[in-house]
């Protein structure tokens, strides 16, 4: 080899080197940039102001290891976890409107946001690919009527449930097998928005059947048990329990549910309240105030 090729061999073997180092440092940061990846197992997602504008939090089923999930200029709030714990449908104020928030669907770290449109109480349908929720479709024109939609997580392929006019339906949730639908209506009622009593449909909206006969009470906010056997709604703020064929109802609580209401993903205990989470035993009924915070409310389970 001649002395100038030899040279040349060396500083391009020199620059090569410095090249690879380089690299080696980009990836090294890179990767200690990567946040951890959550544990999202059996975990209670709620929404609290704590930190300014209402953002996302989970913990602990006993109050323990709180972190917030969702962060920046817009609040969130109202959220769901998908059935595998990894995506969050919630309400939002980016593009609000009159007729309300915004549903966005997101990864559990605030990642890769996709907006549905304006809708609230929503409901994930066992296979993760659909959304149940209600929305206000009139409100310029004065009127208090809701319906019950179904949406795809992608936003498309959007479908009415319930078309009854000068009636609220809401707080929609899907039974475990994805056949049915539980939801609250006024339709028996003279004015929306007052009294409900609690119905299940068909996943389609077909064959609508009252579950509940009460007497000028809000029953609301039903949530099937994870065997489906059992529905745990809230009647007049307080936590109820039905058989999903209606029958063998009881009270379970005198504390406030604070509207939404989770089963463990075991089937063996309730988490409900708002300012407060409460957890519920449902072998003895005991209760345990799991955080107190005026600033939280909401309640929602992970498998």
């Amino acid at each position: 080899m001649s002395t100038k090729n030899f040279f040349f061999a060396v500083k391009y073997f020199s620059i090569y080197s410095i090249y690879l180092r380089m690299i080696f440092i980009v990836l090294m940061f890179s990767a200690c940039d990567d946040p951890p990846e959550l544990n999202t197992n059996n975990k209670i997602l709620f929404t609290s102001s704590r930190s300014g504008k209402e953002q996302l939090f989970m913990m602990n089923p006993d109050g323990s290891d709180i972190k917030q999930i969702t962060f920046g200029e817009y609040s969130h709030n109202n959220g769901r976890w998908s059935p595998d714990a990894q995506k969050i449908v919630c309400n939002t104020d980016q593009n609000i409107t009159t007729a309300g928030m915004q549903m966005v669907v997101m990864n559990v770290d605030g990642s890769n946001r996709k907006l549905l449109g304006v809708g609230s109480q929503m409901s994930w349908s066992p296979d993760g690919n659909r959304i149940g929720f209600m929305r206000w479709d009139s409100p310029e024109l004065g009127n208090l009527t809701t319906y019950i939609y179904v949406i795809d997580k992608e936003g498309s392929n959007l479908f009415k449930l319930t078309n009854n006019f000068g009636v609220w339906d809401g707080t929609p949730n899907w039974a475990p097998d994805g056949s049915k639908i539980a939801f609250a209506s006024s339709r028996n009622y003279s004015s929306p928005g007052t009294f409900s009593e609690i119905f299940i449909m068909n996943a389609d909206g077909s064959s609508q059947t009252r579950l509940t006969f009460t007497d000028s009470i809000t029953n609301a906010n039903p949530v099937w048990s994870p065997d489906g056997s059992k529905i745990a709604y809230s009647s007049n703020g307080k936590l109820n329990l039905i058989n999903s064929d209606g029958s063998s109802k009881k009270q379970l609580s005198n504390i406030s549910t604070g509207g939404q209401i989770a089963w463990s993903y075991d089937g063996k205990y309730l988490g409900y309240g708002a300012g407060a989470i409460n957890i519920l035993c449902l072998a003895d009924l005991s209760n345990k105030q799991i955080i107190t915070d005026l600033s939280i409310w909401g309640c929602d389970w992970s498998k």
